[in-house]
């Protein structure tokens, strides 16, 4: 078994030339910035003298239908071509996952090279991009409203103070998405330099924004948030207005849902939907106990949770809901419902309903336990629109 230890500010260096190479990225200043930014925010393992193999987890929060949850946003998981295979991810892995737990992350999410790989460690596929494609020629025409909505182009970094004012009372932030502190509204501006914002504003107040960048051919809009109508239908009309510049129309939104029935023809729009982040639940219980339920009564269900990285979540645990107020313990009683940590992930996300998951043979069980666990958990898919 190898060796693990937490990194130090002394091992920044080390970390990052691994990085560089697993990554094969050339060294630049603001890639240098970035990165120690990044750094800075994180708990660092890793194994080997000298440093052979690592990862990174970012100290985040995330919203979960107005409930927080301490994150560790794992990247950077690299190993020199002859440490790999020799199992130092693994110790890696289940040192952070102890570490995470001391530290009240309560969940962790990542963006798998593999998802196969991942799931080996209890990650599952929480979140879904849709990636809109629509000629320039296609493009329909955005009512004009009487509305006093004015929009102004930005810099990404002069806009982040609009911008973080938006995005932090939209709904579609509250899916499982970060609570964007100030550091990394700045790491990102660093790490893409060429996104552009455009801003609607009523007056000095902003209610809406879309961060763009222009791709050879291809105008890609990256983020869209808005306060209302009057917002997203000026925003519209900006993006639009650069019809005669290129070809290619392109919105990745974090929402999964079509749009498709927005269109007059809706067959000139080609919708992509794509794996984009993984979650795993590294503290079952506050992660249980803590859960914004859909529901305010549930009656006494034990549900069996299968963990094979972090043994404290691998229990049966009884789960109640009286009038709103969650009981939940661990218990010796035959479960009613069995599951993985990553069908509760997917469950809890809003991914596959966890009837469906029964009666695809992924839950194991009471039928009817299972039907009726279901639908205390959110309906909708979560949203993430933060990459790391």
């Amino acid at each position: 078994m190898a060796d693990v230890y937490q990194m130090q500010e002394q091992d920044l260096p080390a970390f990052y030339a691994l990085a560089r190479y697993a990554f094969n990225k050339p060294q630049s200043p603001a890639r240098d910035a970035t990165f120690k930014s990044l750094f800075t925010h994180s708990s660092g393992w890793a194994t080997g003298e000298p440093l052979s193999s690592g990862l990174l987890g970012t100290h985040f929060t995330v919203d979960l239908a107005g409930t927080a949850f301490k994150m560790s946003g794992v990247g950077y998981v690299a190993s020199y071509p002859e440490a790999s295979g020799h199992g130092g991810i693994g110790a890696i892995m289940r040192q952070a996952f102890a570490d995470m737990r001391e530290n009240g992350e309560t969940l962790s999410y990542l963006a798998p090279f593999s998802a196969t790989f991942y799931r080996r460690f209890g990650y599952e596929n929480a979140f879904e991009h849709a990636i809109h494609s629509i000629a320039a020629r296609d493009l329909p025409k955005v009512p004009v409203r009487e509305s006093k909505t004015t929009v102004t182009r930005l810099s990404y970094g002069a806009a982040i103070p609009a911008m973080a004012e938006v995005y932090s009372r939209n709904r579609n932030a509250t899916r499982g998405g970060l609570r964007r502190e100030d550091w990394w509204w700045l790491n990102v501006a660093s790490h893409y330099p060429a996104r552009q914002v455009a801003v609607a504003a009523l007056g000095d107040h902003p209610v809406g924004y879309v961060v763009f960048e222009k791709m050879g051919t291809t105008f890609r809009v990256h983020e869209l948030f808005y306060d209302d109508l009057d917002a997203l239908l000026a925003l519209g009309r900006f993006v639009t207005a650069h019809r005669s510049a290129f070809s290619q129309f392109e919105y990745e939104a974090g929402d999964a849902a079509g749009l498709h029935d927005l269109l007059p023809e809706p067959g000139v729009l080609t919708t992509q939907l794509v794996p984009f982040m993984m979650a795993r639940i590294v503290d079952v219980a506050d992660f249980l106990q803590r859960y914004p339920y859909q529901v305010s009564d549930l009656a006494p269900v034990v549900i069996g949770i299968k963990d094979d990285y972090v043994p404290e979540n691998n229990a049966s645990w009884e789960l109640a809901i009286d009038d709103g107020r969650v009981h939940l313990a661990k218990t010796d009683q035959q479960p009613a419902v069995v599951m993985t940590e990553q069908q509760l992930v997917k469950a809890s996300f809003g991914v596959r309903p966890l009837r469906e998951a029964y009666q695809l043979g992924l839950v194991d069980g009471d039928a009817f336990a299972a039907a009726n666990l279901s639908d205390v958990f959110m309906k909708t898919q979560g949203q993430l629109y933060d990459y790391f």
